[in-house]
C-alpha cells in the first residue's frame, strides 16, 4: 500500500516537472508560425500516399506557404543576441532560408499535383534537411 502511494506521489512529481518545463517555452509569433506549419506538414507526411486525398494535400501546402509568407516578415527570437553589427547580415541570411522552405513547398506542391510519389519523398527530405538547417541556425538554444 505504502509502495502504491510512493509510486503515484513520483509520478504526480514528474509530470509537474514536465509542465513546468514547457511552460518554460516562449512562444513567439514566429513559434506560432512554424508550430501550425509542422502540423501541416506531419498531417500531410501521413496522408501524401492516398491519392484520394490530393486536394487536401494541396490545401495543406497552400497553407504552409501561407505560413511562410507571414513567418518571413517576422524575426528569431535569436536577432537580439546579435552583435548590433551582424543583425543585418543574420536577417538576410534568415529570408534566404525562408525563400529555400518556400521552394521546398512548390517542388512539394508540383510533385503532388503530378501524383509523382518518388518526387514527393525527395522533396519531403529536402524540406527535412532545410528544416533542421534553419533550426540549428535560428531556433533558440534551450
Amino acid at each position: 500500500m505504502k509502495l502504491n502511494t510512493l509510486l503515484t506521489m513520483i509520478a504526480a512529481l514528474g509530470l509537474c516537472g514536465s509542465a513546468v518545463a514547457a511552460d518554460d517555452k516562449e512562444d513567439t509569433p514566429l513559434s506560432k508560425e512554424m508550430a501550425a506549419m509542422n502540423k501541416s506538414l506531419r498531417t500531410l507526411k501521413r496522408q501524401a500516399a492516398d491519392p484520394t486525398k490530393k486536394a487536401d494535400n494541396l490545401a495543406l501546402v497552400a497553407t504552409m506557404q501561407a505560413k511562410v509568407e507571414a513567418a518571413v516578415k517576422l524575426e528569431p527570437a535569436k536577432t537580439k543576441d546579435q552583435p548590433a553589427g551582424d543583425k543585418a547580415a543574420y536577417l538576410e541570411k534568415y529570408k534566404a532560408q525562408m525563400g529555400d522552405l518556400k521552394k521546398g513547398f512548390d517542388e512539394l506542391k508540383a510533385a503532388l499535383e503530378k501524383g509523382d510519389a518518388e518526387a514527393v519523398a525527395k522533396a519531403f527530405e529536402k524540406l527535412s534537411d532545410i528544416k533542421e538547417k534553419g533550426h540549428k541556425d535560428f531556433q533558440p538554444d534551450e
